[in-house]
């Protein structure tokens, strides 16, 4: 298929990324790099916003920044000849209808590389999902892969004042997974992600995404409206908590319906570089799925 040509070519042009910059920035994985920025962090500026010169050693490692594991994307970037990975499991669990369903998602990856500015990251993502169905009418199983995830992220501004640090993610999903859940069409959206540091330790990040789904088990598609706004608390240098408030909106659906969620979770930095998370959610209303939490590693080169 097509589609899977476009897949293939993709994750050898991915891989051939990774291997260019390793090559061009062999250094080791956790020892201090000098990795300044080589020109502006962002595309665009807010109108009279004033520069800041960023003071401090040039060879100190900033620590690792993820969009995983809470679903509000960070509105920072890897930055430019950065390779990122985040890795994770999770598990929903729902009851509904005298049913329960019982899902496992994993590996999760989702692959982040600063090329061409500071101001610019390609984004790849492909998972696979294991669901299990119980209730009086019997059981099932599916299982597969989902569909393909490519985007971008461009920085626009950064913070000034009481505007915020603001990016853009192009984004799409390719239908390349396994038939249970493939949309069978390509989904294009767009995500606003902005965030405030109000204090040195406490930030609000929130993420504005419209994207176009496919009603579960119809050929019907829709329009999506999620919204997210999470707090994040630095409890130590190597810890971070947060919590975020969660909802999902379909706009001419006919099958799907609004869904809330809760979800606190938690940062562990092992090293600058390598970080692991723990998370949980709860769904707020009876559309929403019950539970779901899981964890994760991330690292950066």
């Amino acid at each position: 298929m097509l589609w899977r040509q476009i897949a293939t070519i993709t994750a050898i042009t991915l891989a051939l990324d990774i291997f260019v910059v390793a090559e061009v920035d062999a250094q080791p994985f956790f020892g201090p790099r000098d990795l300044q920025p080589t020109g502006p962090k962002t595309l665009l500026a807010w109108q009279n916003a004033e520069s800041e010169e960023e003071e401090g050693e040039p060879d100190v490692v900033e620590r690792i920044i993820t969009d995983r594991p809470h679903i509000a994307e960070a509105a920072s970037l890897v930055g430019l000849g950065r390779v990122q990975v985040e890795t994770g499991y999770t598990f929903f669990l729902d009851h509904s209808g005298g049913s329960q369903v019982q899902t496992h998602s994993f590996p999760e990856p989702l692959f982040r590389i600063g090329l061409f500015r500071e101001w610019f990251e390609f984004r790849l993502q492909y998972n696979y999902l294991i669901e299990s169905t119980t209730g009086a009418a019997g059981s099932g199983l599916r299982r597969g892969s989902d569909d393909l995830y490519v985007g971008a992220k461009i920085a626009l501004a950064e913070q000034s004042g009481m505007l915020p640090e603001f990016t853009i993610f192009p984004q799409m999903r390719v239908p390349v997974g396994h038939q249970a859940y493939s949309a069978n069409a390509v989904l294009p959206g767009m995500n606003f992600a902005y965030a405030w540091m109000v204090t040195d330790k406490l930030e609000i990040e929130a993420n504005t995404q419209v994207n176009k789904r496919r009603d579960d088990g119809i050929d019907h598609f829709y329009t999506e409206i999620l919204q997210t706004v999470n707090f994040e608390y630095d409890l130590h240098e190597k810890v971070m908590v947060f919590n975020e408030f969660v909802l999902f909106s379909p706009v001419g659906a006919e099958l799907a319906n609004v869904e809330w969620y809760i979800h606190p979770g938690l940062h562990y930095f092992i090293m600058p570089n390598l970080q692991v998370d723990f998370h949980a959610g709860l769904g707020l209303n009876a559309a929403a799925d019950d539970f779901f939490g899981g964890s994760g590693l991330s690292w950066r080169w």
